[in-house]
């Protein structure tokens, strides 16, 4: 969808190779496990999130190689959010619950909100509202463009009898879609978190209570990431895309230059936001004192 959206992806490649260096490196000097139990979690959840990953950039490079018109290019990234929140729900019910003849349960009343992380919880809902708001007004807008694409163009009309067209704009032609597949991925983001919150106990101890409710948390920081990049890069595609071709007409409505110049303004805070979310993908949460056993 334009120069912008390959910068957005460059950017958030850097961002992602960072994030996987510093995952790799808190690995090696992560040696908190206090017992087998807790290892053995620990490295099944590991391994499944990063098939997720590893699944995740296959298949979004596979889905933005495949579509001439770039629609691939802005599904990349829902996908790239589905494959990681699949992997979670797959190494939550890989968790395996205590086993032998005499098991103990204790009586507790655990909600998404102990486990997902609020301020990125938060992030993550405004820009997903932010999406919709702006997929909302671009569909509105849209039009078809020279080869009858619907959505695809932005026309103007420009006193007393020219027009314009510009293009690519992201319309029904890319926006249905997005939404569709965006919808889908924050309903399995809240399928997950369930999963997380329901699955039993490791064990009953108060050093297993620990690290599990560690291994909880985990988890959902990972849910909500790939949420924000599901919802996030897209968000950047779109804001580029638009402000691009609304500083580019030269006629129009009165807010289509300031809309556009506020759409430039905000797509650095939108890369940071999805660089966030990538580092809550890849990088574990560090336990505290208690919960290394310390």
């Amino acid at each position: 969808m334009g120069g912008f959206p390959i910068i957005v992806t460059v950017l958030y490649l850097v961002v992602s190779a960072i994030a996987v260096t510093m995952s790799w490196r808190r690995a090696r000097s992560a040696r908190h496990a206090p017992d087998g139990v807790h290892q053995e979690a620990v490295r099944r959840t590991t391994r499944w999130r990063w098939a997720g990953v590893i699944v995740g950039l296959v298949l979004g490079a596979g889905v933005a190689a495949s579509d001439p018109l770039e629609l691939g290019a802005l599904l990349a990234a829902p996908v790239f959010g589905l494959s990681v929140l699949v992997s979670v729900l797959v190494s939550e019910s890989r968790v395996a619950p205590p086993r032998g003849a005499t098991r103990s349960a204790a009586v507790e009343v655990r909600t998404v909100g102990d486990y997902l992380p609020r301020r990125l919880g938060w992030a993550v809902a405004v820009a997903a509202a932010g999406l919709t708001a702006l997929l909302t007004v671009t569909t509105a807008t849209g039009g078809p463009d020279d080869f009858g694409n619907p959505g695809r163009a932005l026309k103007l009309h420009c006193p007393p009898t020219t027009s314009e067209g510009h293009g690519p704009w992201p319309g029904s032609f890319y926006s249905i879609p997005l939404a569709v597949l965006a919808l889908l991925g924050l309903v399995t983001a809240y399928v997950v978190l369930r999963s997380i919150v329901r699955r039993p106990r490791l064990g009953s101890t108060g050093d297993l209570v620990r690290m599990d409710d560690l291994l909880r948390r985990r988890a959902a920081r990972a849910v909500a990431g790939a949420g924000g990049i599901l919802v996030g890069l897209p968000l950047a595609g779109v804001c580029a895309t638009a402000s691009w071709t609304l500083l580019a007409t030269a006629c129009g409505p009165a807010w289509g230059k300031p809309v556009g110049w506020f759409l430039l303004a905000v797509l650095p805070a939108v890369i940071a936001f999805t660089a966030w979310c990538t580092t809550a993908v890849l990088v574990p949460e560090k336990p505290t004192a208690d919960e290394a056993g310390a």
